[in-house]
């Protein structure tokens, strides 16, 4: 009868452990594109947790079922240029949880296809390169992958810093190359969209106007303060 009290122990122990480690990982990401900044080559404009990321997604529906909760979100200023992205960390080294990985993905094109906050670069990150070979393989044989933008890399804490040039394309045969350019060379699936959703706007906007260019609704108010 005791045991499985033990087994259950070490199970909850490794469960912990892991869960610290993938923390500290996202911390460290962080953490190194803030002293990168310090050093003078560029500025990390936002950084936000897990829980911080999920809210600004779903607005505030932080327990959605069935929808991926990033690990953490961030905006990288280099160059004068800056990059909006969303990111998964990976801390398993083996080849288990690959396919929960790429389960990942239909939730993601799902909500980038309604929500504009999904439509920015999703950055896998793995302990060795031979993980991210593994990750790469299993993501890129996902159909919504090629809607989605998405961009790989294989960190070591004590050798490289994510700002630099260690990103690769799932598509395109792009990389290895630095953070701020994945911006450059990322299909971006979304693009016409939004540039017919601005149009629409625009000339919106341009109705709700008077010849004389005052808005109507400031022309009501004169017409009442003089009727």
């Amino acid at each position: 009868m005791g045991t499985p009290r033990p087994r259950a122990d070490r199970q909850l122990s490794l469960e912990r452990s892991q869960r610290l480690g993938h923390m500290t990982g996202v911390n460290w990401f962080f953490v190194a594109l803030a002293r990168h900044a310090r050093c003078g080559g560029g500025e990390l404009r936002a950084w936000r947790s897990e829980r911080e990321t999920a809210e600004y997604l779903y607005q505030s529906t932080w327990d959605a079922e069935h929808e991926p909760h990033p690990d953490g979100l961030g905006i990288w200023a280099e160059d004068g240029r800056d990059i909006v992205f969303l990111l998964e960390y990976d801390t398993v080294t083996g080849s288990e949880h690959l396919p929960q990985l790429a389960d990942k993905l239909p939730g993601y094109a799902g909500n980038a296809r309604t929500n504009m906050a999904f439509q920015v670069p999703i950055l896998f990150c793995f302990p060795t390169p031979r993980r991210e070979q593994s990750a790469r393989r299993a993501l890129a044989r996902v159909s919504e992958s090629r809607g989605l933008q998405i961009a790989t890399a294989a960190l070591d804490p004590r050798l490289t810093c994510p700002a630099g040039p260690v990103w690769m394309t799932l598509h395109g045969g792009h990389g290895p190359m630095r953070l701020i350019d994945l911006d450059n060379v990322l299909p971006d699936p979304w693009r016409v969209a939004r540039t017919h959703d601005e149009r629409e706007r625009r000339e919106l906007a341009a109705l709700t106007r008077q010849p004389d260019g005052i808005p109507a609704e400031e022309d009501e108010k004169a017409f009442g303060q003089w009727s």
